[in-house]
């Protein structure tokens, strides 16, 4: 019998690629992957790694392994939530992990409804961005995963993961008050000489404002770089410079900043599970809440 948590080791390195990857993931050192897929091998009674230069490569028999692995693994999913399905009982944790705008706007709703429907069920709730989330999901930390992409980018989903679309979140520019009468007329080029607020460097935000600023024709002279959304908008209101942003990102009190809503590009926002974990029924009833809060947010211009 193969030990589960050594396919998940293997399942993850033909994913990432290096020991270093998988031990990061996983929160152990290199050479504890190194011994544990070792006593995999010894389980398996031949090689399943070979190394090629610096590089390890699966052989032959790991490449099958790793297909077979991930039928596992959905197949113990499934069957835990077949006895959780049968036992009938809502009671237990689910850990929902998303980034921060999604649960700010989610948990109070979210909160109010499983404690009215479902007041045995624990949620937690567990702030990450979209990749820390997938890995998260996949290695069974978290129950479900709220992420997005930005609508000109196309998504990638990792194997044994499923996505399902919740809701567009607009971009929007925000501009100080006497600078949109010069939006309405020009547009985002009459803003071309502004100082622009950001967030830093390889954040995915900065793919949204150049995009939109590119598509304007020209390239935005950034001024500021803040790494929260809230504290953008505020800048704004104090006459910093002007930004693009999410509109569920902006508080509701800052609301007149907004000059316009932007023709290009949304976040697309989904709620990602591992398959074999829907049929649970403290899962499926948190994924219930999800779909029907996100159903009633209002939907601001």
């Amino acid at each position: 019998m193969y030990d589960v948590r050594r396919l998940v080791l293997i399942r993850d390195l033909a994913e990432h690629g290096t020991l270093g990857a998988v031990s990061e993931l996983h929160g152990i050192t290199t050479s504890a992957v190194s011994q544990q897929l070792r006593a995999l091998e010894q389980e398996v009674g031949g090689a399943l790694l070979r190394r090629d230069g610096r590089v390890l490569r699966l052989t032959r028999a790991g490449q099958v392994l790793v297909r077979h692995a991930a039928k596992v693994l959905q197949a113990l999913d499934e069957a835990e939530s077949a006895v959780a399905a049968a036992q009938g009982s809502t009671s237990g944790t689910v850990t929902l992990v998303g980034f921060r705008t999604a649960l700010i706007a989610l948990a109070a709703p979210l909160l109010g409804h499983l404690r009215e429907r479902h007041p045995e069920l624990g949620l937690r709730l567990v702030t990450a961005i979209r990749d820390p989330a997938l890995a998260a999901l996949r290695t069974g930390e978290a129950d479900l995963a709220i992420t997005y992409h930005y609508s000109f980018r196309s998504p990638s989903v990792p194997g044994g993961v499923e996505s399902e679309f919740l809701m567009a979140d607009p971009l929007v520019l925000l501009a100080p008050p006497e600078r949109h009468a010069a939006v309405a007329d020009d547009g985002l080029r009459s803003l071309a000489e502004a100082d622009w607020i950001a967030a830093g460097e390889g954040a995915p935000s900065i793919d949204s404002l150049l995009h939109n600023c590119r598509l304007a024709g020209f390239s935005p002279q950034i001024a500021h770089r803040i790494d929260n959304f809230g504290d953008m908008a505020r800048l704004v209101e104090a006459g910093a410079g002007v930004t693009i942003v999410p509109r569920l990102a902006v508080p509701p009190e800052l609301s007149h900043l907004v000059a316009s809503p932007l023709e290009h590009g949304t976040r697309q926002i989904s709620v990602s599970y591992r398959p074999g974990t829907t049929r649970r029924p403290v899962v499926a009833a948190v994924l219930h809440a999800v779909r029907r809060v996100v159903g009633l947010l209002p939907r601001r211009a």
